[in-house]
């Protein structure tokens, strides 16, 4: 198709592009909106050591510690993304009088160094998401705890900060320039659809 023959078919379903542009900026908005009633949580998870026994005769203690800590790190995402640990977690959330109120929806942990991990969750109330994450740390540090059965002085210690909230906030001016990009692009596959399948039936009715 060459560029006046689009320009002609454009024109012909314009509405057809305005319907459906004016669908993804509604729906947009509208989910933007829903977005606005959540708050954001953060909680930095430090890996560290209970003490340190040092080689004297090795160099590279630091480097492996690193290594391991990297290693522990993964177990600690596994845990957050364990469904009897989060299952655990929620229902000792649940027990509190925030907790019977609230929920706690799309917790995701990241590990962003060897010895740092992120974990994020949305809630509706900024107090219940500074409440669950002492649960979280609370149970990150029993579960640690566990495993460190003979008591080595040179074993895990997380390092749990609070929660950090702030209210899940999306910019209106960057969000509407994406809304009206995913907009235009829906709105020409549209009225190319529309042309299509119209042309399509005119071909068999002759």
């Amino acid at each position: 198709m060459e560029l006046k023959e689009f320009v002609e078919v454009f024109k012909k379903y314009f509405y057809t592009f305005v319907i459906v542009f004016a669908i993804v900026l509604l729906a947009g908005l509208i989910w933007r909106n829903f977005q606005a009633k959540f708050y954001l949580a953060s909680v930095a998870v430090n890996i560290s050591r209970e003490g340190q026994v040092k080689n004297k005769d090795y160099q590279y203690d630091q480097f492996y510690q690193l290594q391991a800590d990297e290693k522990f790190g993964k177990n600690i995402v596994n845990w957050l993304g364990d469904p009897g640990f989060l299952e655990a977690s929620k229902h000792d959330f649940k027990t509190t009088k925030i907790g019977k109120q609230t929920e706690i929806y799309k917790l995701k942990a990241t590990q962003l160094s060897s010895n740092y991990i992120k974990v994020e969750y949305k809630t509706k109330n900024p107090q219940a998401a500074v409440l669950f994450g002492k649960i979280l740390k609370k149970n990150l540090n029993d579960k640690n705890e566990k495993l460190n059965i003979g008591g080595n002085e040179n074993w895990f210690k997380l390092i749990i900060d609070d929660a950090h909230v702030e209210k899940s906030h999306i910019g209106l001016t960057p969000f509407l320039i994406v809304l009206s990009v995913l907009g235009s692009l829906f709105g020409l596959l549209g009225v190319l659809l529309r042309h299509y399948f119209n042309f399509s039936e005119n071909e068999n009715r002759n």
